[in-house]
């Protein structure tokens, strides 16, 4: 709940902000006459404005890790207001001749709003440095305890005090009073396995105004993903029975397929050159299609224009078998690298959306090759097939390029999260952020 309410407080602010640079442009360019020309701009701007929080959101700016002022901070809000100056003129060229003139105004609102949207937010993170703290006590240890204490290191911006770690059951119920009196605990987060013996004298401390939450639910809402400690055969039958609601699944059809089309249509125009300077680059296919694992491991091809240099004559890079593609990898060509960063490679894709062995959003398929041995050393890897695979997904956008098992098993765990938690909402939320994503030429 907090966390909702730091990003409320956020967004209110933000919209106020548009609100307030709307003002000083007036003030700035029509001095006396700013309330007749207030009147004017008004209307068209307000139309405007839920565009720009849309694409704040997707700028990843309304995520907690986001909650500091840093470089990175400064890099997605300019890239924000870049974007969004962008669509507005696109969008004003639209509205009726002379309803904004001169469109210039645009250009001087967009350099007005990102100064007060610095402002407001380094303003508002140094509060929350300041004053917003909350002192919290584990009961029951683990990784996810590790791992939550470390996020907090790293991000002290969001304001969690670890007071200690209750592991043992010989501890009393006066002595976790104690301790959350004396240390000022606000919240207990209690290990379901391992705090079991302590959770029924947590009764009294309710009363005082502590909030106690389980350690599964807590990791889920500071790390937007789901622990693979707890997996069990039950944990999945409780959590992704909704999995094949179907009015959800008709209407992501439905759009994945019209989305697909206009997509197909819209980005009809780049398919050539892309075709182009792909085989003058390095010889080979242009289309490379490969096997991949998709919904209840039924294979399919999945086509992208090809980034590595023909090794085999089906246009593949391996000369001794799958492997995973590495870091600054030698076998991507010159083009490839571009293709790569801007996700332009990935065009064919939307072909495989719009027959539907993949979805827009969704888990990234991977090679069967692979399956087979994630599927023997990670448990339950198999889970992800459950839903269709995507062009973009959750892990995508929330953790870098893996190539490792150990990175297949944390891309299980957000995966694992979207299928618990997909929504429209959600899908829409990773699309966004995608865009950004490919923007920035964040892509490997």
């Amino acid at each position: 709940m907090r966390n909702i309410a730091r990003k409320l407080t956020v967004l209110a602010g933000d919209w106020t902000g548009l609100y307030l640079a709307l003002f000083l442009l007036m003030i700035v360019r029509y001095q006396a006459e700013w309330q007749h020309n207030w009147d004017i701009h008004l209307r068209p701007f307000s139309m405007l404005f839920p565009l720009w929080i849309i694409i704040l959101y997707g700028a990843y700016l309304y995520e907690t890790r986001f909650f500091r002022f840093s470089i990175d901070t400064l890099r997605a809000i300019g890239t924000a207001v870049s974007i969004a100056l962008i669509a507005s003129i696109t969008a004003f060229y639209a509205f009726p001749p002379g309803l904004i003139y001169p469109r210039r105004n645009m250009v001087i609102f967009a350099v007005i709003y990102g100064i007060v949207l610095v402002v407001w937010r380094l303003s508002f993170y140094k509060l929350l440095g300041k004053r917003i703290k909350t002192n919290l006590l584990f009961l029951g240890a683990g990784e996810e305890v590790k791992e939550l204490n470390s996020y907090f290191d790293e991000n002290p911006q969001l304001g969690y005090t670890n007071m200690g770690t209750i592991e043992t059951l010989s501890d009393s119920t006066e002595n976790i009073s104690e301790i959350v009196n004396k240390k000022n605990v606000g919240l207990i987060v209690v290990n379901g396995k391992d705090g079991k013996g302590l959770t029924k004298n947590l009764f009294p401390l309710l009363s005082g105004g502590t909030m106690v939450i389980e350690l599964e639910e807590f990791y889920e809402r500071v790390l937007s993903k789901v622990s693979t400690e707890v997996f069990t055969d039950l944990w999945f039958i409780k959590n992704l029975e909704n999995i094949n609601a179907e009015v959800y699944k008709i209407v992501k059809r439905i759009s994945d397929v019209l989305i697909g089309a206009v997509g197909l249509i819209l980005f009809a125009i780049l398919y050539v050159p892309v075709a182009i300077i792909v085989k003058a680059d390095s010889p080979g296919p242009v289309i490379f299609k490969q096997k991949r694992t998709g919904k209840n491991n039924k294979p399919f091809n999945m086509y992208k224009f090809r980034t590595m240099r023909a090794l085999n004559p089906d246009g593949s890079a391996e000369a001794e078998g799958p492997q995973w593609a590495a870091d600054k990898d030698s076998r991507i060509t010159r083009v490839g690298k571009f293709l790569r960063k801007t996700r332009l490679d990935e065009l064919p894709q939307v072909w495989n959306i719009i027959i539907g062995d993949m979805s827009f959003v969704g888990p990234r398929p991977e090679r069967p090759e692979f399956v087979e041995k994630l599927v023997e050393q990670i448990p339950y890897y198999n889970m992800r097939h459950l839903v269709r695979p995507g062009l973009t997904g959750w892990a995508q956008i929330n953790y870098e390029y893996g190539n490792s098992v150990e990175d297949a098993r944390i891309k299980l765990q957000y995966d694992i999260y979207y299928a618990k938690k997909r929504s429209i909402a959600l899908d829409l939320a990773i699309i966004l952020k995608t865009v950004k994503t490919v923007l920035t030429r964040q892509g490997q």
